[in-house]
C-alpha cells in the first residue's frame, strides 16, 4: 500500500465538519477475531461497537433492563480475511440469563460485512430488584467470536457513566489537513484563491493563476516539462479509503478501497462491488502555467481507442459486474460511457488533481449470465452478470486464441482481458460485451441509462444527509409521489401517477411501455437515430421512455403536485439507516515531473437515480447515494 500524502480538498465549506470525522491508514485493532479472520462484534444502538470482553450497564426500570443490540460479522480490520459464511449467526448465553437473545442474529451475505437488526434483550435484577444481575452473551462466526457482559443494576444503585466499554471503529488516520485546496477562499488564513490550479482561478484576476499555496501569481512559464497527456490507470485496492458516520461523527462502517457502494439504508445487495483494475483514462494537457496543468478531453481518434479516451461516447473502464449473492437473478452488468467531455486540472509538483467526468451507466439485467441454460451461456462457478474473457475456449467452442469470450454476442470469439482475475465475475472485457450493447441491439436492454455526475478528486469527496420530505437523512433527493411508494417523477410504471396526455397510447403499456392508459403516458416519440434518446433507431422508431428525472434539494423544488416530496427511496446510505455523512479520501501522486508512474487514489461521492426497474431499485435501494475510490497510478506522458 502506498504512503498517503497530506490531503488537498475542493469539496466546499461543508467539509469543515467532515475534517473532524476523518481519523490515514489502516483499521484500529479490535477484539473478536482469530487467526486473521475478520471481526464478529456486538453493537449497542446508542453507544456503538462493544469491545470483546466489554460491559454494557443499564439501570433497571420496574426491575428489568433492556439492551438494544445487533450482531455484526466480517467486520473490516487491517489484514483480516473475511469468511464465506453460509449459516445464520445467533447470539447465545450459556446460562440463559437474558430474554429475547435469539432475536439478535445476522444472516450472512458470503464474505460481505453485514449486521443484523437491532433487537431488545432483557435482563432482570435479583432479589426483587435490590441486587444487580450480570449476564454474559456471545456471538461466534467460525473462529471469530465476541463475548460481552450485560449488567442490570437496581434503581437504588444506578450505573456510573464509565461502565459501558465500547470500541470506536477507526477507518482512516490522517495528518493535519490544510485549508488550501478545499475550494473555499479562506481570507483569514491568508488565502487569495482556492483551489490551486482551478479553472477559472477563483479569486484571481485575468493573467493570474492560483498556485499551490493558494496565492494569485502572474501566469508563468510551464515547469512541468514537455508532457502532453496525463494517464490514470486503476489498480487493485487494499485497506479503507472512506467511511460512513452517524450524527455524532462516529464511524458506522469503513469504505473499502477499490469498492463501489450504492443505495440507501435498505440496500440489500452485498457491498462493495469491486471496481476492476487495468482501466486506463487519458486526459490532454491543454494548458500549463508554472506547476498547474489544465486537463481536457481526448477523443478516440487522439488515443486510437474508445476504451481510454475521455470524450462523449468513450468507454470508462471495463464492464463492471454487480453480483447479487442474495438474489442472483437481480445481478447486473454496468457499461459506463462518458456523457460529457472531461475537464479538470492537476498540479505536477504535488500530484493533486480533480477531474469532472460525467458518465452514463448502461445497466444490463441478465442475472447470472453464465448459468448453463444455453450453449452460449455455459455454466461457470459463481455469479457472472457480464460475459467474461477466460484463457480457454468455452465448452464445444472453436476459439483458439489465448483468451476467449464466454457468453454474450461475441461468445467463443477471441478477446483481451480488460481487468485482472478479481473473483468469479472477472475478468471482463469490452471485447465481450453484454447482450444489448451497443444500445438498440436488443429490445428491453439496457434496463436503465443512469446519469452519474462523476467528479473525481485526490482530496476528499463527501455528502452530508439532510431532513427532507418525510425522511430525516436524505443524501440524494428526487421528487417523489405523496404516497411514499417507489414512484419518483418520470417513472413510467403503470402504478405511478401520471397526468400527461398522449394520443399515441391506447392502453396501459400499449403501444409503448411508458403508456399508463388510453391517452396518457410520459412518452416522447423518436425524431432521428439517437434523438431525443439513445434508444431511438430512426424517425418514429425505437421503444423509449424519457425517464425525466427531477433531482431536488428540498420540497420547494418539486413543483408538480403529483410528486411533492424531495426524498430518496429509503433514508441512510449503504445499508446503514443511521448514516449522516459519507466521505471518501483520495491520495495525490506526489511530484509527477519525472514522468514516472506514481501511486494515487481518485475518489467521488455522488447521487444515483432510479433505474425505474422495480426489482432492481428495491434491491439496490435507488435512488440514493453512491461512493467509489479508485486506487491506481498517475503518470505524465510526452
Amino acid at each position: 500500500m502506498h504512503q498517503r500524502q497530506p490531503r488537498h480538498f475542493r469539496s466546499g465549506a461543508a467539509l469543515a465538519s467532515v475534517l473532524a470525522l476523518i481519523a490515514i491508514l489502516g483499521l484500529a485493532p479490535r477484539a473478536g477475531h482469530a487467526q486473521g479472520q475478520c471481526v464478529t462484534e456486538f453493537q449497542e444502538q446508542t453507544s456503538g461497537p462493544v469491545a470483546d470482553g466489554g460491559t454494557i450497564c443499564a439501570t433497571a426500570v420496574s426491575n428489568k433492563c433492556t439492551f438494544n443490540l445487533e450482531l455484526c460479522i466480517n467486520q473490516p480490520e487491517a489484514s483480516c480475511t473475511p469468511q464465506n459464511l453460509k449459516r445464520k449467526v445467533r447470539a447465545s448465553s450459556p446460562t440463559f440469563c437474558a430474554g429475547g437473545i435469539g432475536k439478535v442474529n445476522v444472516k450472512p451475505n458470503g464474505t460481505s460485512s453485514v449486521c443484523g437488526s437491532f433487537a431488545g434483550v432483557t435482563v432482570k435484577t435479583k432479589k426483587h430488584g435490590t441486587k444487580e444481575r450480570s449476564c454474559k452473551i456471545r456471538g461466534k462466526a467460525k473462529k471469530a467470536k465476541s463475548t460481552i457482559t450485560l449488567l442490570c443494576r437496581p434503581e437504588s444503585s444506578p450505573c456510573s457513566t464509565t461502565t459501558t466499554t465500547t470500541t470506536p471503529l477507526i477507518c482512516l488516520t490522517t495528518t493535519t489537513l490544510p485549508t488550501c485546496g478545499n475550494g473555499v477562499v479562506e481570507v483569514g488564513a491568508g488565502e487569495q484563491c482556492d483551489p490551486p490550479c482551478g479553472v477559472p482561478a477563483v479569486g484571481c484576476t485575468a493573467g493570474q493563476f492560483c498556485n499551490s499555496s493558494c496565492q494569485c501569481v502572474p501566469t508563468a512559464a510551464c515547469t512541468c516539462g514537455a508532457s502532453t497527456k496525463l494517464d490514470f490507470t486503476t489498480d487493485v485496492g487494499t485497506g479503507s479509503c472512506g467511511a460512513i458516520t452517524d450524527g455524532s461523527g462516529a464511524n458506522l462502517t469503513c469504505l473499502t478501497c477499490a469498492g463501489l457502494y450504492f443505495g440507501g439504508g435498505a440496500e440489500a445487495v452485498p457491498l462493495p462491488a469491486t471496481v476492476p483494475n487495468m482501466g486506463s483514462s487519458l486526459t490532454k494537457v491543454s494548458a500549463c502555467s508554472g506547476t498547474c496543468l489544465t486537463l481536457a478531453n481526448f477523443t478516440s481518434t487522439d488515443t486510437g481507442s474508445n476504451r481510454n479516451c475521455t470524450s462523449v461516447g468513450c468507454l470508462f473502464g471495463p464492464p463492471l459486474p454487480i453480483p447479487n449473492t442474495a438474489a442472483a437473478a437481480l445481478s447486473t452488468c454496468i457499461v459506463n460511457v462518458v456523457a460529457a467531455d472531461a475537464q479538470g486540472f492537476a498540479q505536477c509538483d504535488t500530484g493533486a488533481s480533480s477531474l469532472d467526468l460525467p458518465l452514463t451507466s448502461l445497466t444490463y439485467l441478465f442475472g447470472d449470465l453464465l448459468n448453463g441454460t444455453t450453449t452460449d451461456r455455459p455454466n461457470v462457478d459463481g455469479i457472472q452478470p457480464c460475459p467474461v474473457c477466460l484463457p480457454s475456449a468455452p465448452p464445444s467452442g472453436t476459439c483458439t486464441a489465448a483468451h476467449c469470450c464466454w457468453g454474450g454476442p461475441q461468445h467463443d470469439q477471441p478477446c483481451e482481458p480488460g481487468s485482472g482475475s478479481l473473483g468469479a465475475p472477472y475478468p471482463t472485457s469490452h471485447d465481450c460485451p453484454p447482450p444489448g450493447f451497443p444500445v438498440g441491439t436488443l429490445t428491453g436492454q439496457p434496463i436503465g441509462m443512469l446519469p452519474i455526475p462523476f467528479a473525481l478528486t485526490t482530496g476528499i469527496s463527501s455528502k452530508t444527509a439532510v431532513a427532507s420530505g418525510t425522511e430525516q437523512r436524505v443524501f440524494c433527493g428526487f421528487c417523489r409521489d405523496q404516497a411514499n411508494t417507489g414512484c419518483f417523477e418520470g417513472d413510467p410504471s403503470n402504478g405511478c401517477p401520471h397526468n400527461d396526455p398522449n394520443s399515441t397510447c391506447t392502453a396501459a403499456s400499449a403501444p409503448l411501455p411508458c403508456c399508463t392508459g388510453a391517452g396518457t403516458g410520459t412518452c416522447q416519440k423518436c425524431t432521428d437515430a439517437g434523438v431525443p434518446f439513445p434508444c431511438c433507431t430512426g424517425m418514429g422508431t425505437g421503444t423509449c421512455d424519457p425517464q425525466t428525472l427531477k433531482p431536488c434539494q428540498s420540497n420547494s423544488d418539486c413543483t408538480d403536485a403529483a410528486w411533492p416530496d424531495c426524498e430518496q427511496r429509503n433514508q441512510g446510505a449503504f445499508h446503514q439507516t443511521g448514516a449522516a455523512t459519507v466521505f471518501e479520501v483520495g491520495a495525490p501522486a506526489g511530484s509527477m515531473i519525472d514522468g514516472a508512474a506514481h501511486a494515487s487514489t481518485l475518489v467521488s461521492v455522488f447521487c444515483i437515480p432510479p433505474t425505474f426497474n422495480g426489482a432492481i431499485d428495491a434491491a439496490a435501494d435507488l435512488p440514493g447515494p453512491g461512493a467509489v475510490s479508485l486506487p491506481g497510478h498517475a503518470q505524465l506522458l510526452p
